[in-house]
């Protein structure tokens, strides 16, 4: 039998899969949920890091006020802001403060960043003040030693290690306490540190001249003395002496450079001078922290005989500049009372 071909109904079916405006579609909607979730994780990562500036920022700041709060504490130490009887103390000669420097300030050798402050502190900061077992002073020589025992018969023992590396690192200042009239001082160079009668227990010998003339150093010491110069008359007993240092903190300017941002550091010079102690200018750049932008430091008289405060307040500032909306500076504060200026 012939089948008429003609005569037979073809039924198509429908194509299987997505239409091309299907695939479009779908494609369209995976791109925007892949952007979207690109833009979270940026946004999130974004978020982490200035979280993460922020904690450090926290961190390094409190490592800066700790490290101030220490130095201010021991401003003045020994009697330094004391004159001879009679006179106002001197709180300059303790605790300085140079505001609003220019651009190359200079910090010994080093230089500060322009429109923040330098902070100057000085005082017997580190080291202990020594109890005098002996003491002489040749006024025509203008040259004197005194002894210090680690034992002293009316004192707990107390640690000459300072003292010993002040002899190594030559011209450091040495401040006498007068046994004769409180609060009077002198500041002299140390000449040599050397071991006393080895028959006593740890005995030291320093050695120190006050002559003006011989050298700005030696001129600069006597200077924040009491009076000015040597007090004579004050100083036919010497009580306690101490090892006198000069710390300045300051705001270092970023190095576009090396990439490094601002930071602040303390610089040791020898006391009224501006010469990097131990004459080496690594001296004049002790880190504290990083990323610290800014440094103001105020200075109050309590009035009626209770002495100063001080307040210190630094700005940190961190980050990349992309993600300079979602950070704001962090600023500290920290407020000392400068007992030793009383």
């Amino acid at each position: 039998m012939k089948v008429d071909r003609r005569r037979c109904v073809t039924v198509r079916r429908p194509d299987s899969g997505a239409s091309l405006i299907e695939m479009l579609v779908a494609f369209g909607l995976t791109v925007m949920v892949a952007v979207g979730a690109l833009s979270l994780f940026v946004l999130h990562q974004r978020l982490a890091r200035a979280q993460l500036e922020a904690a450090s920022l926290q961190q390094s700041q409190q490592a800066v006020h700790l490290e101030l709060r220490r130095a201010l504490r021991a401003a003045g130490r020994g009697g330094l802001a004391h004159q001879l009887p009679g006179q106002p103390a001197r709180r300059e000669l303790a605790l300085e403060v140079e505001a609003d420097v220019t651009a190359g300030h200079a910090v010994g050798s080093a230089a500060a960043a322009e429109g923040t402050d330098v902070l100057v502190v000085r005082g017997v900061i580190n080291g202990p003040l020594y109890w005098v077992d002996e003491y002489r002073f040749d006024p025509a020589a203008r040259r004197g030693w005194v002894t210090v025992r680690a034992r002293p018969a009316h004192a707990s023992v107390q640690s000459l290690e300072m003292l010993r590396e002040a002899g190594d690192a030559g011209d450091d200042a040495l401040l006498l306490v007068s046994g004769d009239a409180p609060g009077v001082h002198a500041v002299v160079p140390i000449v040599d540190v050397v071991p006393s009668d080895p028959d006593r227990d740890g005995a030291l010998r320093v050695e120190f001249h006050a002559d003006p003339s011989r050298g700005p150093v030696a001129a600069a010491f006597l200077s924040i003395s009491s009076g000015g110069t040597w007090p004579a008359g004050y100083m036919g007993a010497v009580d306690r002496v101490g090892v006198l240092e000069e710390w300045r903190f300051y705001v270092r300017p970023p190095d576009p450079d090396s990439l490094r941002g601002s930071q602040l550091a303390m610089a040791r010079l020898y006391p009224g001078t501006g010469i990097a102690w131990d004459r080496r200018s690594a001296n004049l750049a002790q880190v504290i922290a990083d990323d610290i932008a800014d440094l103001e430091v105020a200075v109050e008289e309590l009035g009626e005989g209770r002495g100063w405060s001080i307040a210190v307040a630094t700005t940190a500032r961190a980050g990349e500049p992309a993600a300079a909306a979602l950070r704001v500076p962090r600023t500290a504060a920290t407020v000392v009372r400068l007992r030793n200026l009383r």
